[in-house]
């Protein structure tokens, strides 16, 4: 098995991961039913949605954006996917919000920054 941390060019330590892209077998996106069962909302934010940051909205659809006690999200689909997952991948993948372009990686309030391990990409993208 791979590890998760590997020593750098300049010797420091730094995560195994590398993104997929196209050949990622399984999208980091697609549908948020039972995503993260072990979470529960804190003060209102749901685990299951896609906030919008303010420098992102004009960029967006606005049929795909609602607001929410004063913060902007994504809105899902009926079947809870992205509006933007199509075919199996992010048809807006260029200009796709701050929180899909920091994945695996997401901030947790008690427990600083974390690393979605299912992650394909996590390891160097090998198997193991």
């Amino acid at each position: 098995m791979k590890p998760l941390l590997r020593k750098n060019k300049h010797g420091e330590q730094e995560i195994n991961w590398i993104c997929l892209k196209e050949n990622c077998p399984e999208n980091c996106c697609g549908y948020f039913r039972d995503r993260l069962p072990n979470y529960k909302s804190i003060k209102g934010i749901q685990h299951d949605e896609i906030l919008i940051l303010p420098k992102e909205i004009s960029s967006l659809s606005n049929k795909h954006i609602i607001k929410k006690k004063g913060n902007h999200y994504l809105k899902l689909k009926k079947n809870r996917s992205c509006p933007f997952f199509a075919n199996g991948k992010c048809n807006q993948f260029d200009i796709r919000p701050s929180v899909c372009r920091a994945y695996p990686f997401y901030i947790d309030l008690f427990t600083g920054l974390n690393i979605d391990i299912t992650c394909p990409g996590i390891r160097g993208g090998g198997q193991g």
